[in-house]
């Protein structure tokens, strides 16, 4: 179990976001105690939020061998319906207050209840699974990940140990619980002895950074939108004397605002860590350490402890050569037993064999540096010419205006902020001209902001439908 090398159970463990304050001890307890409702090995749907009743759901199901999928209780209901539907699963953990979907009341745990399945199927699960998560982007999607125990507690120790994650840490859920970043946040404060505040605050609202403040909170933990919040708040204006280290996945923050994050937290004595990793390998596969931020600044730095990366051509054959481009490969044993599209899938063993192709482009430098150049399924064919999306996002960036970049073979649509200095004639001229695309293919959509998950991730289904 994450917490079974906890010394002081005496310590702090979770601090509720009313103020309730639980021991590793109280801890322990409620997961002893909730384990007692599972029999054999089942599916769990556990459909909650950043709170102490899903953390103890999701590790009781964990330590007790069961299978639990992670949902957000912001999960539309037709969504969850098709879920259900797909995976037959034999309990649901979710608020008492959400439609029951004829579902029999087990157990009550605060607001919340662990009912039995209404269209429950007895199913075979491989002895080694032991997680569900959705795929990025994919709430609704019947595609899941598939974890093991051991991926779970070799991601937590070695983001624990290049962290250097202790008992005196202390985070604050600022990243969804279903969420593998946020998920690992978890994982490896608890696996450390450390200690988190739950709270499904939003960082633009006023009561996340009070809870920083009181409870003295040292690490935060965030996605390229969440920084891009803290900069329009003002890094400076921010009370956060406490935390002493901050880290950035899920996507890529641009150059410029890495700087100036950067500068503004090296001031006030923060460790800033970028770092780079997918739901399929757990959360982390790769970070940059704080030394190396000014002169990398573009870089995801190297493999975590345990793990390995290297690249490969399109015939699957080692490229050695510095700052040659191929596809990022990584290995360790945080790689994933690979997907589930149905309930067939969850007996399948493990297809991955600890390796994993990531599906994005990336070169190295003389150093062992990694960066990552692009998507291998973010590209195009237009009027013949292969347009990588990606760099062609680099190049609007380059221009100084923020923008994403969907497409197909018959239009090039770049999604750029309104800017004063913008000129849609003048930039679409500009890109056709550097492309070799004539302009007639390239549409200018200006929008306001872009649309988000959940995770804060960028919503591209969203864009995609919207070109």
């Amino acid at each position: 179990m994450f917490i079974s090398n906890v010394g002081n159970l005496n310590d702090i463990a979770i601090i509720e976001s009313n103020g309730s304050i639980l021991t590793y001890a109280d801890l322990y307890k409620n997961v002893s105690e909730f384990k007692t409702f599972f029999d054999g090995k089942h599916l769990v749907f556990i459909v909650g939020e950043n709170n102490f009743a899903t953390i103890v759901c999701y590790l009781s199901a964990v330590e007790s061998g069961m299978v639990p999928l992670l949902l957000s209780s912001m999960i539309n209901q037709n969504q969850l319906n098709n879920l259900i539907d797909v995976y037959k699963p034999k309990y649901i953990f979710q608020k008492e207050s959400r439609p029951s979907n004829d579902l029999n009341l087990l157990s009550s745990f605060g607001e919340y209840g662990l009912f039995i399945g209404s269209k429950s199927k007895s199913i075979k699960l491989h002895p080694n699974l032991a997680l569900l998560l959705t795929t990025s982007g994919s709430t609704g999607s019947p595609k899941l990940v598939k974890l093991t125990k051991r991926n779970l507690i070799s991601n937590a120790k070695s983001i624990s140990k290049y962290l250097d994650i202790n008992s005196d840490d202390r985070a604050i859920t600022s990243l969804p619980y279903n969420y593998s970043y946020g998920l690992s946040v978890i994982n490896s404060h608890l696996s450390s002895g450390g200690s988190l505040v739950l709270t499904n605050s939003s960082m633009m609202e006023g009561n996340f950074w009070r809870l920083v403040k009181k409870y003295s909170v040292t690490s935060f933990a965030g996605v390229p939108y969440n920084y891009e919040m803290i900069l329009r708040l003002g890094v400076d204006k921010l009370e956060i004397s406490s935390i002493n280290k901050m880290t950035q996945a899920g996507g890529r923050l641009d150059f410029n605002k890495i700087e100036k994050i950067n500068n503004s937290l090296k001031s006030k004595n923060i460790k800033f860590y970028i770092m780079y990793g997918q739901t399929e390998a757990t959360a982390r596969m790769s970070y940059l350490p704080p030394k190396d931020i000014e002169r990398k600044p573009d870089s995801i730095g190297i493999a975590i402890p345990n793990g390995k990366l290297w690249i490969e051509n399109k015939n699957g054959e080692l490229i050695d050569q510095v700052n040659s481009v191929g596809e990022l490969i990584y290995s360790g044993e945080n790689v994933s037993m690979g997907y589930a599209n149905s309930i067939n899938d969850l007996e399948l063993g493990d297809i991955n064999k600890g390796v994993l192709q990531t599906g994005d482009l990336a070169k190295f430098d003389s150093e062992g540096y990694f960066y990552i150049e692009g998507s291998t399924n973010r590209f195009i064919k237009i009027y013949g010419n292969r347009i990588s999306l990606d760099s062609l996002e680099k190049i609007v960036s380059n221009k100084g205006f923020e923008s994403l970049v969907t497409g197909d073979d018959n239009k090039i649509v770049i999604h750029i902020i309104n800017h004063p200095n913008l000129s849609q004639d003048s930039l679409r001229s500009e890109i056709s001209e550097v492309i070799g695309i004539n302009h007639v293919a390239i549409k200018i959509n200006v929008i306001s902001e872009f649309p988000r998950l959940d995770n804060g991730k960028i919503d591209y289904k969203f864009l995609n439908n919207s070109k």
